[in-house]
């Protein structure tokens, strides 16, 4: 069975942004993903939430789970208020009234809409999609480029030695010598070098130094693991924080362009 994947859509608001994702081939809801730019209270998230289901319920009339994320890209828990930190929306029997469930479901448990393909491409046509053959031929296409990348790999690492070694057995002496003056040249210069003869560069004066900061940083991480794994979780929620806000304003300067 030729199974159909769907593009994300991203839309940004106020004070948050969020990314509406189609049901996955066999699942029976969409995901939607509130990421917030700035903490808020408990009952101002759920509120959000609940705004969302309803514009994105009756945008596209599926089954719909919802959860929220802060800045850093943590789930947001709102164990003080509901059940559960996630929200199962989705119409009732009489297609008129939306449900809230704070609760994971069993897929039995909610409307069975999703499983049916022709509905889900008429829903959904305004999405980018491709279909799990497409998928696969790239795949292969991409299988293709990386052994052609290790065959490459491969030849400079073995066949092209290898190849100046037979060059160099059958060339005339004229050219071994001037390879041989070449070879004595590359060793005089390594000689001054280790010597401290030979004046550097600023760009190696730069990169002698640049090894010398990392070796000092690796020392005294070593010295203090605890201070260490701190720093790590801070560069990682900083760079969490920083790839958030590059999407929210990819996402704000896309609307503008749909706009104009």
């Amino acid at each position: 069975m030729n199974k159909v994947y769907f593009s994300s859509v991203k839309e940004a608001r106020d004070r948050y942004f969020v990314e509406y994702r189609p049901p996955l081939h066999g699942y029976t809801f969409a995901t939607l993903s509130i990421t917030f730019l700035a903490t808020g209270l408990q009952h101002e998230v759920v509120a959000v939430m609940e705004q969302e289901a309803v514009t994105w319920v009756k945008r596209y009339p599926i089954a719909l789970m919802i959860s929220s994320f802060d800045d850093a890209g943590d789930l947001i828990y709102l164990n003080d208020l509901k059940p559960e930190s996630h929200l199962i929306c989705f119409y009732d029997s009489t297609k008129t009234n939306i449900e809230f469930h704070w609760a994971l479901l069993q897929n039995e448990q909610m409307p069975q809409d999703a499983l049916d393909t022709d509905y889900i491409l008429e829903i959904y046509k305004s999405f980018n999609r491709k279909t799990s053959t497409e998928l696969k031929l790239e795949a292969e296409k991409h299988h293709r480029q990386m052994r052609l990348g290790t065959k490459i790999i491969v030849f400079w690492a073995v066949g092209l030695p290898a190849l100046v070694l037979v060059i160099e057995f059958f060339i005339p002496q004229w050219l071994a010598a001037l390879v041989l003056m070449y070879g004595l040249c590359k060793a005089l210069v390594l000689w001054l070098k280790m010597t401290g003869r030979w004046r550097k560069t600023a760009s190696e004066i730069a990169r002698e130094a640049e090894d010398l900061q990392i070796r000092h940083h690796q020392y005294h991480c070593k010295k203090n693991p605890d201070g260490f794994l701190r720093l790590k979780q801070e560069n990682f929620e900083n760079e969490s924080k920083a790839q958030i806000k590059n999407e929210v304003e990819a996402i704000t300067l896309n609307e503008k362009s749909k706009k104009h």
